[in-house]
């Protein structure tokens, strides 16, 4: 099996899907890391759009009475946004990435059985 980076002309996921298509207990777990990886990517996203929209509501800005409204955000504010949405992005993508992927994998071809918390997610 090919290890993450090598394979050419086509996405890792594609690959190791054709290599395992006849297993369906090996394309449970490509899909579970797959989906997983694209959630880190949403939580990612969604916390940049979250983190810019409040920082374009911030500042003064006046209405059509002439008075001002001034609407801040306090540094923890945006810590606590960024910790959130990070925190839990990076950690998908980190543990569900290609090269965890390709760990559980390998170990399944040697010892056809994987790691249990793996295993107990695809039950």
């Amino acid at each position: 099996m090919l290890k993450p980076g090598l394979t050419k002309n086509q996405s890792y996921k594609k690959y190791l899907y054709q290599r395992y298509a006849g297993d369906e207990q090996a394309t449970r777990v490509i899909r579970l890391f797959a989906h997983r990886q694209i959630g880190g990517k949403l939580w990612l996203g969604t916390g940049a759009l979250a983190i810019g929209f409040v920082a374009s509501q911030t500042g003064t800005k006046t209405n059509s009475n002439g008075g001002t409204t001034t609407t801040t955000v306090s540094p923890l504010g945006y810590g606590l946004m960024l910790g959130l949405f990070g925190g839990v992005g990076i950690s998908k993508l980190a543990r569900y990435s290609n090269e965890k992927l390709y760990q559980e994998l390998s170990g399944y071809d040697r010892d056809h059985a994987f790691s249990p918390n793996v295993q107990a997610k695809i039950d």
